[in-house]
């Protein structure tokens, strides 16, 4: 599967998470990036290198540690005040 059709599938998750609509517009600005940089991901235009090591780097760890990362960084980003 092309990177951008995981990205894509990933903004449709998000979507039904939060059970509402969500544009690339506002999910550029929760990701921190400009708007055209997200559209060039989603259009396969651009591909974030930093997502493709670590799409690489979680492809090598089981479920659970994946669990375990995932909510380090949620956690992280509590602590720091981004949430």
């Amino acid at each position: 599967m092309e990177l951008k059709e995981i990205i894509r599938q990933m903004h449709r998750l998000i979507e039904a998470k939060e059970k509402r609509k969500i544009s690339q517009k506002e999910m550029a600005d929760k990701l921190g990036i400009p708007h055209t940089t997200y559209l060039a991901y989603v259009q396969g235009r651009n591909e974030p290198t930093g997502m493709k090591a670590l799409f690489e780097m979680l492809n090598n760890l089981d479920d659970d540690d994946i669990v375990e990362v995932v909510r380090m960084w949620k956690e992280d980003d509590i602590n720091s005040g981004n949430d």
